[in-house]
């Protein structure tokens, strides 16, 4: 049987923390993956977009004498990381930190560097929640720890100072979990647990939260958590080959976060940008933990390579096979011999691509890494190598 997914076997290793000059909790993902698809060269400059705790930034800085990497981050715990490793004699000059939200490399490459644009060799970007985010109680991410209900990735938590400039911007006008669960109608509650989490009883769960709060403010995340529990008590339910128990708050916290940090839309301006920001023969790496953020890396990737546009992604296929067979059998009681039973659709001009898909298939994690880090299971990874053809814009272009 052919495999569906393309598998690395590259030899067990456990992540050392002695080159780092701060604790580490989160693990890279795909990281050999990562690196070995990005191909680091001397002289080269990349961009990590999604710094973290730095994983791929000093893996791709560790590759080669003298390339560059830009680290982004909009998390304040993470920029203040990236600026002590960038200290680090072996960085110095190679790594430059920025306080930023990924969505917005492009104007930020313009304001901060006097590059020309294409500039990067490189870009990888690994979307979501890092461990550390996760298992910090006061970031109010996690259902499992009790702490502030927050979410926001570029705060260090309800009613905490701020350090840098661009910190203050992005805290500027920005709601956190707590205004959404105690100020939101329950339709504007219930369409957020739907359209971001897929969960089914999210009109139910929303009630739940609308009634709780009116015996007082939900002010924590193990507050919350309890509600949907109680209002939807834990199933057991697969996701992929393991058998753990998820919860059932899982998709809503899940949901308030990405609504909160408005993810899909930086992931879609981040992706538009990789256009005009990666010199030909750059290649592009992108990290997923859902169904939401691959498809839209996979839509884009395959509109920019020309294999399918974005306008055809759109259609439900379903929804058009049974259309068309629909129509089909209702020819024929009329007696009509000339109708095909398959849809076709008006397909747009095809393009110059401006990307070359690089694999096959999506690469997934192997059995090792997902024992080693259990949170790489659904992990998605996802390559592509820049043209010189013209950017194709599917979002749209520049904000």
């Amino acid at each position: 049987m052919m495999l569906s997914v393309l598998k690395y076997a590259v030899p067990k290793r456990s992540i050392s923390t002695a080159a780092f000059p701060y604790p580490r909790v989160h693990v890279p993902v795909m990281l050999h993956q990562v690196v070995t698809h990005l191909k680091p060269k001397n002289g080269g400059i990349y961009c990590d977009m999604t710094f973290g705790e730095g994983g791929y930034t000093k893996a791709l800085l560790d590759s080669c004498d003298d390339c560059k990497v830009v680290a982004v981050d909009q998390d304040p715990t993470a920029y203040a990381k990236a600026l002590q490793l960038a200290e680090l004699k072996p960085y110095k000059d190679r790594l430059f930190p920025l306080l930023a939200k990924f969505g917005s490399i492009h104007e930020q490459i313009e304001s901060e560097f006097n590059w020309n644009i294409p500039c990067f060799d490189g870009i990888v970007m690994d979307i979501g929640v890092s461990s550390g985010q996760i298992e910090t109680a006061d970031r109010g991410f996690s259902y499992k720890l009790d702490g502030p209900l927050d979410m926001r990735m570029f705060s260090r938590g309800r009613n905490t100072t701020t350090e840098y400039e661009n910190e203050a911007h992005l805290m500027k006008k920005s709601i956190s979990a707590y205004e959404i669960v105690n100020f939101f109608s329950r339709e504007q509650i219930a369409d957020i647990i739907y359209q971001y989490g897929g969960d089914r009883l999210s009109r139910k769960i929303a009630a739940a939260i609308v009634t709780a709060r009116q015996l007082g403010p939900i002010e924590t995340t193990s507050s919350l958590a309890a509600v949907i529990q109680k209002a939807c008590p834990q199933p057991r339910w697969q996701r992929g080959n393991d058998d753990m128990v998820r919860n059932s708050a899982a998709r809503t916290f899940q949901a308030l976060r990405i609504y909160i940090n408005n993810e899909l839309v930086e992931l879609e301006k981040a992706l538009s940008a990789s256009e005009y920001l990666l010199k030909p023969e750059g290649r592009l790496a992108v990290v997923t933990f859902h169904s939401l953020e691959d498809r839209i890396a996979k839509n884009f990737m395959y509109h920019c390579a020309g294999k399918r546009l974005m306008e055809e992604a759109e259609h439900n296929q379903f929804n058009l096979k049974r259309a068309a067979s629909r129509e089909y059998r209702k020819a024929m009681k009329q007696g009509l011999t000339d109708v095909s039973h398959k849809q076709t659709v008006e397909r747009p001009d095809r393009v110059t691509p401006s990307f070359e898909i690089c694999t096959k298939h999506v690469i997934q994690p192997t059995e090792e890494e997902i024992e080693e880090n259990p949170r790489s299971r659904s992990a998605k990874l996802r390559v592509a190598k820049r043209t010189s053809a013209q950017p194709l814009e599917p979002f749209g272009g520049l904000p």
